[in-house]
């Protein structure tokens, strides 16, 4: 197994040249895939103020390769937007995703855009696995290798095991408290909400809100350390 891991300026894809008309804008494309001829995207794009929003879905249904674009929904204190995206690409202009999975590479996180590029990181069997793929993504743009590795499967297994526990070994106080802190966006850029807020949704104080999250904070980070260790 090897992970593989690039960035591609993919030529006239969309991801070329959002950053340019939306600087501040970053995306995460949650899938893509073609069905019957038309590309169809799931994207999250945050850094996106609310009066972008309609700028941004119709500058996306605009271009060249996209027939519709539709706004899914908004979340003004995350300004973050989740919209949908119908494409026709041309040969040229094929999906990322399609050229991964007809080679035998899985994506293991969604990829992100920014500075005119997409950031993938993929799980693929052998070399020459890795080999076609590569040269089957220059055909549809200018490709950077970041690394080419074995995955340090057992470690991840046994991080994810661990944070897992992690997670059980919470309080319901303060499985509580973490979940309602994340549901409202404190654990966002720029944040959806403060300690002070959070305190206001419970019936405790805030200090005694602060520390339920210091807490389940140093227990879940303390299992996270485990995977950042590469001695």
């Amino acid at each position: 197994m090897l992970e593989y891991t690039f960035r591609i300026r993919h030529k006239g894809c969309w991801t070329e040249t959002v950053n340019e008309a939306f600087p501040g804008v970053s995306a995460t494309i949650i899938y893509s895939y073609r069905l019957t001829g038309t590309s169809i995207t799931m994207i999250e794009a945050t850094g996106v103020h609310e009066d972008q929003v309609e700028s941004l879905v119709e500058w996306l249904a605009d271009h060249e390769v996209m027939t519709t674009a539709q706004l899914v929904s908004y979340h003004e204190t995350r300004e973050m937007a989740f919209i949908s995206l119908e494409g026709d690409y041309r040969t040229d202009t094929e999906p990322v995703l399609n050229v991964l999975l007809r080679n035998n590479c899985f994506p293991t996180i969604p990829a992100t855009v920014s500075n005119g590029r997409e950031h993938w990181s993929v799980l693929a069997s052998t070399h020459d696995e890795v080999s076609t793929t590569h040269e089957e993504l220059r055909d549809i743009g200018s490709v950077e290798v970041d690394a080419l590795r074995q995955p340090e499967l057992g470690r991840l297994l046994t991080g994810l095991t661990e944070i897992k526990q992690a997670v059980q070994d919470l309080s319901p106080r303060q499985t509580e408290v973490l979940a309602r802190a994340i549901g409202h966006g404190y654990y966002d850029s720029p944040r959806g909400c403060n300690i002070e807020e959070l305190a206001a949704m419970d019936s405790a104080n805030t200090s005694t809100v602060g520390e339920h999250l210091r807490r389940s904070e140093a227990k879940i980070l303390e299992a996270v350390g485990t995977m950042l260790d590469r001695d």
